[in-house]
């Protein structure tokens, strides 16, 4: 086998975490459908793949998503479900593709140590710009169950243009990587304001570490009323810059998995790979004598009043709350069960039912009934 070095700097923290949540998402994604029969052919796309490795080895998307392919083998096997995979990379600058080369090598060498694979894998190599060949493939996007990455450093696929396009797909996920950052320096320029037109005032009064929260409001902003597609933040801090991955999405299943793995990520918040809110240091009394708020504190707190205030409320209402709010359904149990011990709130059952199985898979819709005093 040749070498896999391509790149010259090893991938740092921030590229490690980023790559690891790709990873846990494709971990949760790829059996949703391989278990079901009917589903018979699934794509992944990766619009900026990289070589496969950095200069130690460690691995980069494609190799990443080959892995986790090969850890489901008995079940796709099993269901014959076919996998498409659709791996980009492309420097428009330079005139030797050589990470496109080793993109190919580093994958074809994977795929033949695996040859399993034969009987399900299909890889579609591009060596293309990113923002031509997403209209180009977008057929196949809408068509199939798809998983879909858009891996760059910059701010370019959060354009309306894109994000419209994605609002109007049923069945794929996407995580998006975005420089977020950069709009703190550079949001002024014609080239920022095409991608996504940030209010000045907003720019210059927000906290830099909240930059990515700032972009994900202005994206939803954007949306039409009526749409279904639900998005959420995860900040990365690398050095002093804030990036952030953007996960979309129009199904709770999803929505579900997503967020589950950005609360066990950091159980702080579920919302960057840093204390965002400063909530470790929210335990002690201000100088007001009252405690500040955590984030996992201030949803439960709004939660109880929302109950209390409602005649009764389903689990499913509580359900979408909590996933609304970016919270998973773990954090919104301990509220229903403190109202039910403190006999304020009423449900038969022992347990709340408060699980995206129980409430979309099975159905399984209860009401907790308010006891006014």
């Amino acid at each position: 086998m040749s070498s896999k070095n391509i790149h010259e700097e090893p991938f740092d923290r921030g590229t490690i975490t980023k790559l690891e949540i790709f990873q846990d998402y494709a971990q949760a994604w790829i059996p949703t459908f391989v278990m079901q029969s009917y589903v018979k052919e699934i794509h992944i796309f990766d619009f900026f793949s990289g070589p496969g490795y950095d200069c130690n080895e460690v691995p980069g998307s494609p190799i990443r998503i080959l892995k986790k392919i090969n850890e489901h083998l008995g079940q796709i096997l099993k269901t014959r479900t076919n996998i498409v995979l659709h791996f980009n990379e492309f420097e428009p600058k330079l005139k030797s593709q050589r990470k496109f080369e080793m993109l190919k090598e580093n994958c074809l060498n994977f795929v033949h140590e695996n040859p399993k694979f034969k009987y399900f894998l299909d890889i579609n190599f591009y060596n293309k710009n990113a923002e031509e060949l997403f209209f180009e493939l977008l057929p196949l996007i809408t068509k199939y169950p798809s998983l879909v990455y858009l891996d760059q450093n910059g701010v370019k696929f959060i354009s309306k243009e894109y994000v419209d396009e994605l609002d109007n797909i049923k069945k794929s996920d996407f995580l998006y990587f975005v420089s977020s950052s950069f709009f703190k320096r550079y949001g002024k320029t014609e080239e920022f304001k095409k991608a996504l037109e940030i209010d000045i005032n907003e720019l210059e009064s927000e906290q830099y570490c909240n930059m990515h929260r700032l972009v994900v409001s202005n994206i939803k902003s954007r949306l039409p009323i009526n749409s279904e597609l639900k998005l959420f933040p995860f900040s990365i801090k690398k050095n002093s810059n804030i990036y952030g991955i953007i996960f979309g999405s129009k199904n709770y299943a999803a929505v579900d998995k997503f967020l589950s793995i950005a609360w066990k990520r950091n159980e702080l918040n579920g919302e960057a790979d840093f204390d965002i809110d400063e909530d470790s240091g929210k335990g002690q009394l201000n100088i007001f004598g009252s405690k500040d708020l955590t984030k996992k504190e201030k949803f439960q707190i709004d939660l109880e009043g929302l109950i209390l205030k409602s005649k009764d409320i389903s689990n499913k209402d509580v359900l979408i709350y909590t996933y609304e709010n970016g919270h998973i359904p773990a954090h919104a149990v301990e509220v229903l069960k403190k109202l039910k011990s403190e006999k304020k709130i009423y449900y038969a059952s022992s347990s709340p039912y408060l699980t995206y199985v129980n409430v979309f898979r099975n159905e399984n819709i209860i009401t907790y009934r308010v006891i006014k005093k």
